[in-house]
């Protein structure tokens, strides 16, 4: 047994192996702070669509049908903004994580770079080789996939559709609560004309945001095009 642990190719196995399960177990811990993170700084808004709901039913004005059909409203506005925050919280973490864990690598490269540097990458210690191969494949991995997973303009545009959908539940507890209903341009609607608004403006945010760029990966073509 002890003869299969002195070799060397089992050696660096074991250094790469340790450094990946504790450099996962990192991006784990990272992505569970960015959820909770993210899960604090949006409750005040699922309060607020709580107090939204119980105020619609209770100090609204409207007729039963008319009530019935923006509690209906606003119920399929819910559904689609907690679509909107997962979409969110899901994209933030892995975010947040690649950021947190690209900074560490770009430190610790940095120290392996200047070391090597010094006494060359020919005469450098083979495991402090390995270590110098290992976090430039990392390096190059962790910088690269936000670009690919567009992380940021996916993380923008669920955000943003977050928050459309939680201003339109304003406008609808405004609505309930008005008598007569009047918008912000002091124009007077009708039930039917706002219900239609308010479709309307669903549906100009009703997008599943989930793009990629395989082209944000440097591929060399070898000489290949000409």
């Amino acid at each position: 047994m002890k003869e299969f642990f002195d070799k060397a190719w089992i050696r660096h196995l074991l250094i790469i192996l340790g450094v990946l399960i504790l450099w996962q177990l990192g991006a784990v811990r990272l992505r569970q702070k960015a959820f909770d993170n993210a899960k604090v700084i949006l409750e005040p808004r699922n309060l607020n669509s709580k107090i939204i709901e119980k105020g619609i039913t209770s100090l609204s004005k409207l007729n039963t049908l008319s009530l019935n059909k923006l509690r209906n409203l606003s119920t399929i506005i819910e559904n689609r903004k907690e679509e909107k925050k997962q979409a969110f919280i899901n994209l933030y973490q892995y975010h947040f994580a690649s950021a947190t864990l690209l900074l560490i690598l770009a430190s610790l490269s940095a120290v392996i770079i200047f070391i090597v540097a010094q006494m060359g990458l020919n005469n450098a210690n083979p495991f402090l080789k390995t270590l110098f191969y290992l976090f430039a494949a990392l390096t190059s991995f962790y910088a690269l996939s936000p670009l690919v997973y567009k992380q940021e303009s996916n993380i923008n545009k669920n955000l943003t559709g977050y928050l459309g959908y939680d201003n339109l539940q304003g406008e609808i507890y405004n609505y309930a609560l008005t008598n007569p209903s009047i918008t912000p341009t002091n124009d007077t609607l009708t039930f039917d004309k706002f219900h239609s608004r308010i479709i309307n403006d669903m549906s100009k945010i009703n997008t599943i945001d989930f793009e990629f760029d395989f082209k944000a990966i440097p591929i060399p073509d070898y000489g290949l095009n000409k």
